[in-house]
């Protein structure tokens, strides 16, 4: 089943990128910024209570919908969020660590201003990895989840760009209890990532 999401995920970002006119190039970019959780990245490492991120890393393409006023932007992204500095009572630190498959909507509504807004699915992969520790396995759910972001890019030049994105995961398992209870109600980790972007 999960290879059968991740085909599915990658057969779509391809017919989106093959859907672009001849006459309408694409354009290759790669982004690199920061991230912050929001919420509960606690029910993954059972030691961060909405952590700071290390890092985010994206590369794609963006390119003109044919017969619309719209981009699409496939991605492929990776984000990493930190765990808590350990203490007497969690010796160790556990990282949280994303990987990801998207296809965002590009959009334009201002032809005076340099904006546009962004939005679309993605299908992430969650892993915890075990800093500075040996001897325990990696904890947390783990699988296929799906994704979506939204969020507002500054273009600054043909060149350069700044996103600031907001991202939810799909991921809680008990409903029933709003209470966190280690490795037995998970919540929906999300995260905010500022990135500057350049074009190709």
């Amino acid at each position: 089943m999960k290879i059968t999401r991740f085909l599915t995920a990658i057969l779509f970002a391809s017919s989106a990128t093959m859907s672009a006119q001849d006459d309408k190039p694409l354009k290759p970019y790669v982004a690199l910024g920061f991230a912050l959780a929001q919420g509960h990245a606690h029910d993954m490492t059972q030691k961060t209570w909405g952590g700071f991120g290390a890092y985010a890393a994206e590369v794609g393409i963006q390119f003109d919908l044919p017969q619309t006023d719209v981009q699409l932007r496939p991605n492929l992204g990776m984000t990493r969020i930190l765990g808590d500095k350990p203490n007497e009572t969690h010796p160790k630190i556990y990282d949280l660590v994303g990987i990801y498959l998207g296809v965002d909507i590009v959009y334009s509504p201002f032809e005076s201003l340099p904006l546009t807004i962004t939005t679309g699915p993605s299908f992430h992969t969650w892993n915890v990895d075990e800093v500075d520790s040996s001897g325990i396995p990696n904890q947390g759910d783990k699988g296929m989840k799906l994704g979506w972001r939204v969020g507002t890019t500054y273009v600054i030049n043909k060149k350069f760009s700044v996103t600031m994105d907001f991202t939810l995961t799909e991921w809680r398992k008990d409903k029933s209890s709003t209470v966190f209870v280690p490795g037995f109600n998970p919540s929906r980790p999300a995260y905010f990532t500022l990135k500057g972007a350049y074009r190709f």
